[in-house]
């Protein structure tokens, strides 16, 4: 189970994106107290109040405003909080949430995939691995080869017969 950095950058650079925009600036528009994660680095030394505004500009509209402050809790000082560096600390904090939910899930997906396909064995694909064609790796990769087919042979994965068939053509390479 090995999961490719490339595609991992990409779903990292999506899940940020996804935090910012849906996250923060779409939910956080809805339930204004989500965007209160940022508290620790848009307002450090106080809290954030959210004080809302609602006027009509015509009869049948009505507009409602958000305006968050930084209350001082030592002075009571009100500084209002710029929307763009809130939606930014809060959307990385849920994009780095998701992130971390979509690698766990990434994760398991890659290890039951793994354990859904076993791996192939040389026997099984009927050929052995080619090293070098060297008489000293060829003499080495023969023995492996024995090895192997008696190891198959030991788990009664092939026949007698089978065994035999192969061992004289492995025998017959030297």
């Amino acid at each position: 189970m090995k999961l490719k950095s490339t595609p991992l950058i990409l779903v990292f650079i999506w899940c940020i994106f996804m935090g910012i925009t849906v996250g923060s600036i779409g939910l956080g528009a809805v339930f204004p107290s989500l965007n209160l994660i940022a508290k620790p680095f848009v307002c450090p030394r106080g809290e954030m109040s959210l004080t809302t505004q609602d006027y009509t500009p015509t009869p049948v509209e009505t507009v409602t405003t958000l305006t968050w402050y930084c209350v001082d809790s030592q002075t009571g000082e009100q500084v209002e909080l710029g929307i763009f560096p809130m939606v930014l600390y809060a959307g990385i904090i849920y994009g780095l949430l998701l992130f971390a939910a979509v690698f766990i899930g990434m994760t398991i997906q890659a290890k039951r995939r793994a354990s859904a396909s076993p791996p192939e064995d040389d026997f099984s694909r009927g050929s052995f691995k080619n090293d070098d064609d060297d008489s000293t790796n060829r003499t080495s990769r023969i023995e492996r080869r024995l090895v192997e087919l008696e190891k198959l042979r030991n788990q009664n994965l092939i026949s007698d017969e089978e065994y035999k068939k192969k061992r004289i053509e492995i025998l017959e390479e030297l």
